[in-house]
């Protein structure tokens, strides 16, 4: 029997804008949905499988962008990619966390 490897955290549908960058290029989209460990994003920039991203993701209510200093693109198929939270600064780990328990809604 093939193992399954189950998602041991809560994901949350989003809708924000992101900011991502690689060695030599910039790029926009959507974050579809997020965890504390990762995130999906939809965007018309092509990413390559196991390419490291900085992030900067725009949540609701005008506060700083949420800062992801490093993340590696996990999967990647069509106009979507995921990629895995490498390296998210202290305050940004803690509103990260916090989005996630309020559902996606806000962010303080």
């Amino acid at each position: 029997m093939p193992l399954v490897r189950l998602r041991s955290c809560t994901r949350v549908k989003t809708d924000y804008p992101v900011i991502f960058a690689g060695e030599s290029f910039v790029g926009e989209g959507i974050v579809t949905n997020m965890s504390v460990p990762g995130c999906r994003v939809r965007s018309q920039k092509p990413v390559e499988l196991g390419s490291y991203l900085e992030m900067r993701v725009l949540t609701p209510g005008g506060s700083a962008p949420v800062t992801v200093g490093l993340a590696k693109v996990r999967w990647q198929s069509g106009s979507q990619f995921g990629v895995e939270f490498i390296r998210v600064p202290g305050e940004d780990q803690i509103r990260l966390g916090r989005l996630v328990r309020q559902g996606g809604s806000g962010i303080s």
